[in-house]
């Protein structure tokens, strides 16, 4: 019998991608803005503009590129629309949610305990109308999938896919980065009726 998987959901995990100096460096300026009364803290939606997270912008947007052209994809140019930090305090958690108004998404983790990873959700509700029980659960039957952070890796995912951030049960700040990606230029092919200028 012949076997076909079809409509991929891509996900891209790198580790190690920045040198434990530039690394401390980011750490360390994350920590210098972040208020610690309040919950689920976040900065502003701009760091990558700021030279301390340089080598970190310039490596998304190398990896966006490489992604995207491995996946055949015809455009003009990609851009980082947003950039923030985020700090989860042990208790706090990040509900289910999608970033909008983006192509490509992703988190880097900058100091961050392996049990308080990303979890991502099967986006086809009508998958879920009936769920025999799972022997062994593996990628081809699970309906989420949770991946590790860890400190100094990279995860990269579509923007529409739902993702959660489960409670942190350690004893431990969990510090991150999160990104987005847009298209600016033309894309589509305006000789088959699907093109559009952003």
């Amino acid at each position: 019998m012949e076997q076909y998987k079809v409509f991929p959901t891509h996900i891209h995990i790198q580790d190690n991608i920045l040198h434990e100096d530039i690394l401390l460096k980011i750490r360390n300026d994350i920590i210098k803005s972040y208020d610690s009364n309040k919950s689920n803290w976040q900065s502003e939606p701009d760091i990558y503009n700021k030279e301390v997270y340089y080598n970190l912008k310039e490596k998304v947007l190398s990896d966006t590129s490489k992604i995207l052209n491995s996946l055949g994809y015809d455009y003009e140019e990609i851009y980082i629309t947003d950039m923030w930090s985020n700090i989860l305090k042990p208790g706090e958690s990040h509900k289910i949610h999608t970033h909008s108004n983006n192509y490509i998404s992703g988190v880097f983790y900058v100091d961050a305990d392996k049990s308080s990873g990303i979890i991502f959700n099967d986006p086809r509700p009508q998958a879920n109308v009936i769920q025999p029980h799972i022997t062994n659960k593996s990628i081809d039957n699970a309906n989420s999938l949770s991946y590790e952070s860890k400190t100094n890796r990279i995860i990269y995912f579509p923007s529409w896919l739902q993702h959660h951030v489960p409670i942190n049960k350690t004893n431990k700040n969990r510090i991150s980065i999160a990104f987005n990606l847009m298209f600016k230029g033309k894309i589509g092919n305006s000789k088959e009726f699907q093109s559009a200028i952003l």
